[in-house]
């Protein structure tokens, strides 16, 4: 089987998708999973894994419930509050999926560049295994010290 391992999807509008700068006129349109098949199919991929571009628990859900009506998507890395002292409430309504492969938090657009490091983060992240969740880490190279 050959998968694609990170694939967005998004039904585009400025406000929820405001990372897209002026240089990326190219992605300010829908990318669903029926433009994906298309593709695939072309390409001989058999499916994919659809990662989080919006850090919101709605587009968890979202990608959650595109998964259970597509079955190129494989596997879903959502998001969820890894500092929240409601962590667990989140986890525990998410990972009953078998879907949902692991969870990320795109540390590169918090403003400090230690909030990986933050105690409560840490402590969120060492909860995933207990659920079987992978973390998925994005970060630039500022981040790597």
């Amino acid at each position: 089987m050959r998968i694609d391992a990170h694939q967005h999807f998004w039904r585009y509008n400025q406000p929820e998708y405001g990372w897209m700068g002026e240089n990326m006129s190219r992605l300010k349109r829908d990318f669903l999973p029926a433009h994906l098949a298309a593709v695939f199919k072309t390409v001989n991929i058999d499916g994919s894994v659809a990662v989080q571009a919006r850090q919101s628990l709605e587009e968890t859900r979202w990608l959650l419930e595109l998964s259970e009506e597509n079955t190129i998507i494989k596997g879903v890395v959502g998001w969820v509050d890894l500092s929240s002292d409601k962590l667990e409430q989140q986890l525990d309504q998410f990972a009953p999926s078998p879907k949902l492969v692991g969870v990320r938090h795109v540390v590169h657009d918090e403003p400090d560049d230690r909030f990986i490091l933050g105690e409560s983060f840490m402590r969120g992240v060492e909860k995933l295994a207990a659920y079987s969740l992978t973390f998925d880490i994005l970060i630039f190279a500022r981040h790597l010290p």
